[in-house]
């Protein structure tokens, strides 16, 4: 492949499995254009600054730019875009979610299409199957070049399905990061193309070596602050694990919506001074707490919109490290998490089983040595990041054309 386009959201951020496909594209000498539909985060990780030129942000509705492309769209292609405009609407109906993501994205869509023809990228990849999806879907319905697109857990998938099974029975493949996730896409779609490719870890950065447990128990929590992560779960399950005698420290890393929250419940159950909240950090910061935390929590939650989690890279980071991980079998982490073998399960919003699940791995510390060995076993297994992309790529290059993907190519350059 010499040239694709991703779209996507934000762009770099402080999450690292896009931004790490996007490097690995340029080290192959591909062409490497990011089409963002939010703009640039203004928190990434630094190593991804390189990334910045790459990015070009589409996504406002009020750009003379996108209106102009819109605008040449209907008049080259009104039997393509018009039909399918109608199409994605009526399939929004259904959520106010949907229908104004696409109608305020209809605009970006035209103006993907409009520089991905004109500057003759050859490939075109939704790196979210919702909104960015859809413009990757369109702008291959109006250009016919080639279109992927990725799935991921959360927004992408279920806090609206609309119009999502005509976006994966048009890709040409479709790679999706949890297994369950990827035969829910399957049976909704009613047929193949889907697969599921773990993102991975940079197995050299994470790489198992340094560990040594802090004297106090350390416990590790790491991600955004909001309400699917489960951090006041976290947090609650102090109350017990201190009542059972665990004198234990949580450390927490990430920044967002819910931190001042987070430190008040602290406060209000008696147990602020065993939480410590560190901020956002890089992963070359988060390495040391890694060599340094007993377990790793990972209590996120599903919740009422469809926010959830999938397989969380710090908790695949985490385990690349050594360290085992309680979690909640609730998104995808079952995948990944064996009970009693590499980390601990409990049920999501349950604080007393997750402090009982901390509990005897505090009590056990050979069992968490050998949880920990085991955890870096399964990484090795299947979430090497490198090994994990060639074979994205090769699902991308080498997948048979569906007929109906050729067809409309076909029709599209006409």
């Amino acid at each position: 492949m010499n040239s694709i386009a991703y779209v996507t959201t934000r762009f770099p951020t402080t999450t690292s499995f896009i931004e790490n496909e996007v490097h690995r594209l340029r080290a192959r000498g591909t062409r490497v254009m990011v089409f963002t539909l939010r703009g640039a985060s203004r928190e990434y990780q630094p190593e991804h600054a390189a990334l910045l030129p790459l990015t070009e942000a589409v996504g406002s509705p009020f750009a003379p730019a996108a209106w102009a492309a819109l605008l040449f769209w209907l008049a080259r292609r009104p039997h393509v875009l018009i039909p399918e405009i109608a199409r994605i609407l009526w399939a929004s109906r259904g959520s106010l979610y949907a229908l104004l993501g696409h109608v305020g994205y209809l605009p970006a869509a035209a103006r993907v299409a409009l520089l991905v023809e004109r500057r003759d990228v050859e490939w075109v990849h939704g790196a979210w199957s919702h909104f960015p999806g859809t413009v990757a879907y369109l702008t291959w319905k109006l250009t016919g070049r080639g279109y992927s697109l990725a799935a991921h857990a959360g927004a992408d998938l279920y806090r609206s399905q609309a119009f999502l099974a005509p976006k994966v029975r048009a890709a040409r493949v479709v790679v999706a990061c949890v297994r369950r996730n990827a035969t829910m896409l399957a049976r909704l779609a009613g047929g193949g193309r889907v697969e599921c490719v773990y993102h991975g870890v940079d197995l050299a950065r994470f790489d198992g070596a340094g560990r040594r447990r802090a004297a106090t128990p350390l416990l590790l929590a790491v991600g955004r602050l909001a309400p699917a992560k489960g951090f006041a779960d976290a947090i609650a399950a102090l109350v017990p694990l201190r009542a059972a005698g665990h004198r234990a420290t949580l450390v927490i890393a990430g920044d967002g919506p819910e931190r001042a929250a987070l430190e008040a419940l602290a406060a209000r159950l008696g147990v602020g001074d065993a939480v410590e909240f560190r901020g956002a950090l890089t992963q070359e910061a988060l390495l040391p707490l890694y060599r340094a935390a007993w377990a790793l929590l990972a209590p996120s939650k599903v919740l009422p919109n469809g926010r959830r989690d999938g397989i969380p890279n710090v908790v695949v980071e985490a385990m690349a490290m050594c360290v085992p991980c309680v979690g909640t079998a609730s998104s995808g982490m079952e995948e990944l998490i064996v009970p009693g073998e590499n980390g601990r399960l409990v049920p999501d919003s349950d604080p007393p089983a997750l402090a009982a699940a901390l509990g005897t791995l505090l009590a056990d510390p050979e069992a968490l040595e050998r949880l920990g060995q085991a955890a870096r076993r399964r990484v090795l297994r299947d979430f090497d990041a490198g090994r994990n992309f060639d074979r994205m790529m090769a699902l991308i290059e080498a997948r048979p054309e569906p007929a109906a993907h050729a067809a409309f190519a076909a029709a599209a350059g006409s």
